[in-house]
């Protein structure tokens, strides 16, 4: 319904050199954590080592993860994992999850690293106790988690980018209580590109892509509570995709104002064998669209305000007893829709979730099983019947030796549609079912570290995931009116690999080295109607092949970091024969940071430095090579 933008704007931070001279590099770039299902971290050392700015940045080097990114500085970023679809894949904060009841999306471009302690991604879900409901409810799971100040500490940083990009960031912590964060952004956006095609040729530059965003955050930490306020204002140009003009009088002026604001309180203790943790949250989030310019000759004119709001409870409590374990929780959600199109009505949800999960931990085996019950209900005009589903998920994990370990995990989930899919005015349907996914894997973790200072950590997935019931947006009106369907069935089999070598000698006469190697293989076909011409086509934006490599040295006060990317072309429409696929792409950055005089960093950073043209979404060019530098100043 909107048009987005890409967001490419880099932050970056140096590593400190400590006093007696040894080397401060992180052990690895992305290391695997322990535990019964895949998953992936990014430390907040590593954070500061690699190009980027969002979390969406941090994300892309994850195997299995693919990111749509539509383009221009303020473009909506989003993530799909293991091709399931962004609506499968849940992101928290602090274990608090991040929502849009309209479209289901979170928009991971307008979050900061700066006061992330890690991100973290894992398929199926932790195998933890005190796990809230709403965690077993995605097929997989970001989570970002906030750094608690180690020093009492004062950070001024200006960076100034190509494209007319401006970014001012300040942020005081006070030791062990909590932080206040401030960022502000500037920036033209006005980056060249080359769109071409069997049937066209197109160069020109991005109009109408300037941004202003201002972002604040605080955290407050005090003894087993932890209390977070987010306050986001951005005003962004919207360019819209490269289409073939007749003339240059055509320019796509939309425009869009966002106001998103949460607040969120968690709390956790510990009793003996018992354990309770809860939670509770509000989210008030506006938005304002406009294409309503006498300059937009051929865009169909709107201006349309939307008002969300999100009150967020959780409890859950475990009981622990020698080898065994159990961990009951319940969530309660209401959601609300207010907006001034003509014929639409106001809308509220209420979401409840109830889960039991078991445990049994013992020598070398640990078991997690888990059930979720899940009942939703809106209320408003022509409402959609109630949801109610049962999901439920099995993992195990067994040691076989010292640094070797299997896994596996079963688990089913479901995604409920949308207030966009149901209500919207010119494609909603009130009957939807929601898409109901199977999850299997088995995969494998190696940990090797040697007297030496070398250390390996191998992680390999074997998975296949099936889709029913997917909601589709078909044109069953006329070209201009579209219609939200069940329709459709997919299977998917791929392989994910991740290798994390490092190399830290104790003289450290030499430095620190690390590499990260990532490689993603997936086969997701159309499975729908054997008889039809889509039958066994491969899905929209699913790359059969995808790589990474991220390369880290630390000498001294000098850092530098390499990372490149291949993926694979892709397919973009139903039917794969209709349009030739998006091209396979290779992209290579780099950053070079010295810190000096103790107190102040210099860094300067080149994305896509071979200045390929490529596209993450059909006819949203990204840009070329692009540069920025950074001062920093610690007080």
């Amino acid at each position: 319904m909107l048009s987005c933008m890409m967001c490419w704007c880099l932050f970056a931070s140096a590593q400190k050199l400590r006093a007696d001279s040894t080397y401060a590099l992180s052990e690895v770039v992305i290391k695997s954590i322990k535990g019964s299902t895949p998953n992936q971290t990014i430390s907040r050392d590593q954070l500061t080592n690699i190009p980027s700015n969002s979390v969406a940045d941090a994300l892309k080097y994850m195997s299995g993860v693919q990111i749509k990114d539509y383009g221009g500085l303020g473009g909506q970023k989003t993530i799909n994992v293991r091709s399931l679809g962004s609506q499968h894949v849940g992101v928290y904060l602090d274990g608090v999850r991040i929502t849009n009841v309209q479209n289901g999306t979170v928009d991971l471009g307008k979050f900061s690293l700066t006061t992330l302690e890690s991100i973290s991604l894992f398929n199926a879900n932790k195998t933890e106790y005190l796990m809230m409901a709403s965690e077993y409810a995605s097929a997989s799971t970001v989570y970002l988690k906030t750094h608690r100040p180690d020093t009492t500490l004062l950070t001024m940083s200006y960076q100034n980018g190509s494209f007319g990009t401006h970014k001012v960031n300040a942020t005081y912590s006070y030791k062990k209580w909590g932080f206040i964060d401030a960022q502000f952004i500037h920036s033209k956006g006005d980056y060249p590109f080359r769109y071409h095609t069997q049937y066209e040729d197109t160069t020109g530059t991005r109009k109408n892509t300037a941004i202003t965003t201002f972002r604040v955050e605080g955290c407050a930490f005090y003894k087993n509570f932890q209390w977070h306020t987010y306050y986001f204002n951005s005003f962004r140009e919207l360019p819209g995709g490269i289409v073939r003009r007749l003339t240059d009088r055509y320019t796509d002026l939309g425009k869009e104002w966002d106001r998103n604001f949460f607040t969120q309180l968690t709390w956790q203790e510990n009793y003996g064998k018992f354990g309770l943790r809860g939670i509770a949250k509000y989210t008030n989030d506006w938005l304002h669209y406009s294409s309503d310019f006498p300059e937009n000759y051929n865009t169909i004119k709107a201006d349309n305000r939307y008002h969300q709001q999100d009150a967020y409870g959780a409890f859950a409590g475990s009981y622990k007893y020698k080898d065994f374990g159990i961990s009951i929780s319940t969530d309660l959600r209401w959601s609300d829709l207010t907006t001034d199109m003509k014929n639409s009505h106001y809308v509220y949800r209420l979401d409840s979730k109830t889960s039991a999960a078991a445990f049994y931990n013992h020598d070398k085996l640990n078991i997690n099983i888990a059930g979720m019950y899940t009942s939703i209900a809106d209320h408003t005009n022509g409402k959609a019947s109630p949801l109610d589903k049962f999901t439920w998920n099995a993992v195990a994990s067994y040691s076989i030796i010292r640094n070797l370990t299997i896994r596996t995990f079963y688990k089913t989930v479901f995604r409920a549609p949308t207030l966009n899919d149901l209500y919207y005015r010119l494609v909603g349907n009130r009957f939807l079912k929601p898409e109901y996914t199977r999850q299997f894997d088995v995969g494998l973790t190696y940990n090797l570290t040697t007297l030496s200072g070398l250390s390996i950590d191998l992680q390999a997935d074997w998975y296949t995931n099936s889709v029913r019931d997917r909601i589709v947006c078909l044109p069953l009106k006329g070209s201009y009116m579209w219609t939200m369907l069940n329709y459709g069935k997919t299977h998917l089999t791929g392989v994910d690999m991740s290798i994390n070598t490092h190399y830290r000698p104790s003289d450290g006469i030499y430095g620190e080295h690390s590499l990260f190697l990532t490689g993603t293989f997936q086969d997701d076909r159309n499975r729908t109607d054997p008889t039809g011409d889509a039958y066994n086509d491969y899905i929209a934006y699913s790359p059969k092949w995808s790589f990474s490599a991220i390369y880290t040295a630390l000498y001294k006060g000098l850092t530098v970091s390499i990372s490149h990317m291949f993926v694979d072309k892709r397919y973009w429409t139903t039917e794969n024969k209709l349009e030739a696929p998006l091209r396979a792409y290779h992209c290579t950055d780099i950053k070079v940071g010295y810190t000096f005089l103790k107190h102040y960093t210099a860094e300067v950073e080149c994305q896509n430095l071979f200045d390929n043209r490529f596209e993450m979404v059909q006819r949203w060019p990204m840009p070329g090579r692009q540069f920025a530098t950074t001062l920093r100043v610690k007080l």
